[in-house]
């Protein structure tokens, strides 16, 4: 009896000492889940990545989420959505109910990225177009926003520079595209960032394959960074 309430204490006093010790891990995840946030937060307001009509996309991530997008597409000249419709009345239609929703208010934003962002929404620039696309590179039928002179994506940014200002890669991969018909595949090398949920790509067929052709965004992830909670 007293050998078996011994054994009894000692796994009690186990128990009690686990918790102490799984205390510093929460603690450890809770800091790395900060510094993602932080880091993501860096990308999202970064002038040297974004041309001035990005922001005016992140602050209207409600509208691709509320679409169902889990990610976009953002080019220098275009965002396009991630989703792909295998016919182009899907698309349409997905294009004309996303255009209904334009024209409401954006929801309020996070008080960091209000105040980034302040400036760039305070332009007075033509609405962004809705429309449905095809996207040539593997002929699927998208969601894209689209504006004269717009530039979403800086021109000229390289993963050089990228990785001059945040360090390497988390992970970098090797997609091939196949398109219809003939045409060569694209070859994209794909470098991830915070988890994945930023990615930049690059593109075998562009003129100048160090340029950054275009950034994935995940857009639950984002939403939830950008817009306030309530």
């Amino acid at each position: 009896m007293y050998k078996a309430t011994k054994v009894l204490s000692i796994l009690v006093l186990a128990g009690i000492a686990g918790l102490f010790h799984a205390e510093p891990r929460a603690s450890a995840m809770s800091g790395a889940q900060a510094a993602n946030s932080s880091q993501f937060e860096k990308f999202l307001t970064d002038r040297n990545i974004w041309g001035e009509d990005a922001f005016q996309v992140f602050a209207s991530l409600d509208r691709w989420r509320g679409a169902g997008e889990s990610s976009i597409l953002v080019f220098t000249d275009k965002v396009v959505g991630g989703s792909k419709f295998e016919t182009p009345e899907q698309a349409r239609e997905k294009a004309a109910a996303m255009a209904r929703t334009m024209n409401r208010a954006n929801m309020k934003l996070s008080p960091e990225f209000a105040s980034s962002y302040k400036a760039a929404l305070a332009r007075k620039t033509p609405a962004l177009q809705v429309e449905s696309a095809r996207f040539m590179e593997d002929d699927s039928f998208r969601l894209q926003w689209k504006r004269e002179e717009a530039e979403f994506l800086k021109k000229q940014l390289t993963m050089r520079a990228v990785v001059a200002a945040y360090g390497a890669p988390e992970k970098t991969t090797t997609e091939v595209v196949q398109a219809l018909g003939d045409r060569r595949p694209a070859v994209l090398t794909i470098s991830e960032y915070v988890g994945g949920m930023l990615k930049f790509v690059q593109s075998d067929l562009s003129p100048d394959p160090s340029i950054v052709d275009r950034v994935v965004l995940n857009v639950p992830a984002a939403a939830a960074l950008v817009l306030a909670s309530h």
